[in-house]
């Protein structure tokens, strides 16, 4: 039987621990194109949902595609620059550029990248034609040969083309073949530990599937000197309000009815609870969660983790981790209360 299992598992560690170190570039790489293409400078997206315009025309036109995406492009302008402010967004290219080129093996990023980004910047911010709205619309709306040209020469959507062609030329193929011998290489690796040793716990893969985690509400002390309570409550909220930060604006309804006290019945111990923490495990995707009791009735809806609880991807330490729950009672007071949309209330079967 000993000998089977060293046929069958003896290297699979070795290998394991080989095919990382061979292919952690790849691995890196695609993190940080992730992390700088999609969360980065807010311009590198926006200006890839240009690129088909500019380099696909004739194609969108002959398939009839090409008034529909003209329409998208022309509504994506408001939402985009709704919110978004270009001083800044440069700011963070030019803070975000150099840790991507330095970080990324050379031979993974577009041709010239770590020598030209501080260029192409300038270019960026200075003349593209996708930051001044007045042009951008213009060109859409008279669209012909010469926006096709305007948009090919355009230096934002030739940056994120050059970003999106070399990582989906030098990145994605070998992280692909990557992740595939990886994952054949621990159906072996977890097969083995099912086989000898049947009597142990071993873990389930339960990513991208329902899953119940299972905890108590209580607060944390994270370190020496830090304590966190179980529970926050709308005074906190009402603490944070900052009518200069559109982070913490709150509306003159919802300072009237706090000042008033009006919470309705939805009150613990005279607080109105607005969110809680318990031990229960969480990763990304959980957001949304129902935060149920023994009973099986909601108590709230998980949405977040507290600091010291980011490194539970890795390894979750109950006396630390917290997930963080929006308390339905707070819910329902915004439905009930606050949004005056008590024929909703009405609806739901409320356990006291």
């Amino acid at each position: 039987e000993q000998t089977a299992w060293k046929e069958k598992y003896y290297d699979v560690v070795n290998r394991l621990n080989t095919l990382q170190s061979e292919n952690q570039k790849y691995e890196l790489a695609r993190a940080m194109f992730i992390e700088y293409f999609y969360v980065g400078p807010e311009i590198i997206s926006y200006a890839y949902d240009f690129a088909n315009l500019a380099w696909q025309s004739e194609k969108l036109d002959a398939e009839g595609e090409l008034k529909d995406e003209l329409t998208k492009r022309l509504n994506r302008i408001p939402a985009f620059f709704k919110n978004y402010n270009k001083d800044i967004d440069r700011k963070i290219f030019e803070a975000c550029s150099p840790v991507y080129a330095e970080t990324v093996d050379p031979s993974l990023l577009p041709d010239g990248f770590a020598e030209n980004w501080q260029q192409q910047c300038i270019d960026i911010f200075e003349n593209s034609v996708l930051l001044d709205t007045t042009k951008c619309r213009t060109l859409l709306k008279g669209w012909g040969k010469k926006s096709v040209k305007t948009l090919q020469k355009d230096p934002a959507i030739a940056f994120a083309k050059s970003l999106m062609e070399a990582f989906g030329q030098k990145v994605y193929g070998p992280y692909a073949a990557f992740v595939e011998q990886e994952s054949e290489l621990m159906t072996t690796y977890v097969g083995g530990l099912l086989e000898m040793f049947p009597d142990k716990k071993i873990w389930p893969d339960a990513n991208s599937t329902l899953r119940i985690a299972y905890g108590k509400i209580e607060g944390s002390a994270p370190h020496d000197g830090m304590k966190y309570t179980h529970y926050t409550t709308i005074k906190g909220v009402m603490d944070k309000y900052d009518p200069e930060n559109p982070d913490f604006v709150l509306t003159d309804r919802f300072i009237e009815l706090y000042e008033k006290g009006d919470f309705g019945h939805y009150l613990q111990n005279g607080d109105l609870w607005v969110c809680f923490t318990a031990s229960n495990h969480t990763t990304g995707g959980n957001s949304g969660s129902p935060c149920i009791d023994a009973e099986g009735n909601l108590i709230g809806i998980n949405f977040d983790r507290s600091w010291e609880s980011t490194m539970s991807d890795f390894m979750f330490d109950e006396s630390r981790c917290r997930n963080i729950v929006v308390d339905i009672r707070y819910v329902l007071w915004v439905i009930d209360v606050y949004g005056g949309a008590s024929r909703l209330i009405d609806e739901m079967n409320i356990v006291q």
